[in-house]
């Protein structure tokens, strides 16, 4: 009796287990199945993605023919705003950043061919200014594409208006930066000092104005900014008086509005 139980509680068991595999083979026959019925059924788009990276500034027609472009099928939710579907969507355009290899191809990546160079650059009110200049004026040899640069002037003015409107006698030379953290777009071609050469600066077209009226009206200078953590220091005008004045004492300050001292009055001591 004990044997039969035995024999009867094992084929209980061995069915129990059974059952149980077929449960587990018909779950994941039914996932396999529902899921290459998913894809089979999934809304696919065709995309360009580029095969390799894609330099700045390749042009569209070279960026189709040149190996540049893979075709990839890819799910519709995935698709990137704006990725082309043909070759032919960038061909009048040129890269305007590199693109990475695997990076979907967009319009957006790309822009009009004739915004290449200093163009691509400069946007709204700001303007591309060529300055031509001795080679130390303009830094030839030691500034690059990309730097930034301050205008130092030199101009002789015949008295400034005071609050009431009313100008004050005399005038003279004054130095000061009239122009700060303007980007070189060309830098000069050249450190030869003894040839005049040219840089290429873009600014707005107000400080394009400026600009000009010290370039025909005075003397100047580029100076070239730091690239680690550039500062202004508190605006400043700089004059005979001030530069003579600058860390004297009482005694010479006096010396120096009296008149007295060497070659001085007499009277004055």
């Amino acid at each position: 009796m004990k044997n039969m139980l035995s024999r009867y509680r094992l084929r209980n068991t061995l069915v129990a287990a059974g059952l149980a595999l077929v449960g587990v083979l018909l779950v994941l026959l039914y996932v396999t199945s529902y899921r290459r019925d998913v894809q089979r059924g999934a809304d696919l788009a065709q995309v360009f993605v580029a095969a390799r990276d894609i330099p700045e500034g390749t042009s569209g027609a070279a960026v189709a023919g040149g190996g540049y472009l893979e075709r990839r099928s890819v799910l519709r939710r995935s698709v990137v705003a704006g990725a082309i579907s043909s070759p032919d969507q960038i061909s009048s355009l040129a890269a305007a950043s590199t693109i990475v290899a695997g990076e979907q191809v967009t319009v957006r990546q790309f822009r009009p061919a004739a915004q290449q160079g200093i163009l691509a650059s400069i946007s709204g009110n700001e303007r591309a200014m060529t300055v031509p200049g001795a080679s130390n004026q303009i830094l030839a040899g030691v500034v690059k594409d990309g730097d930034r640069v301050d205008v130092l002037a030199n101009l002789r003015y015949g008295g400034l208006a005071g609050a009431g409107g009313a100008r004050g006698g005399g005038g003279g030379v004054a130095t000061r930066v009239v122009l700060r953290d303007l980007l070189v777009l060309r830098a000069p071609s050249g450190s030869d000092s003894s040839n005049g050469s040219a840089i290429t600066l873009a600014l707005t077209d107000t400080q394009a104005e400026k600009l000009l009226f010290v370039l025909r009206n005075g003397d100047w200078w580029l100076v070239l900014r730091p690239v680690a953590r550039p500062a202004d220091s508190p605006e400043s005008v700089e004059t005979l008086d001030s530069v003579l004045a600058d860390g004297l004492g009482s005694t010479a300050l006096r010396q120096l509005g009296g008149g007295y001292g060497n070659g001085g009055p007499a009277g004055g001591r």
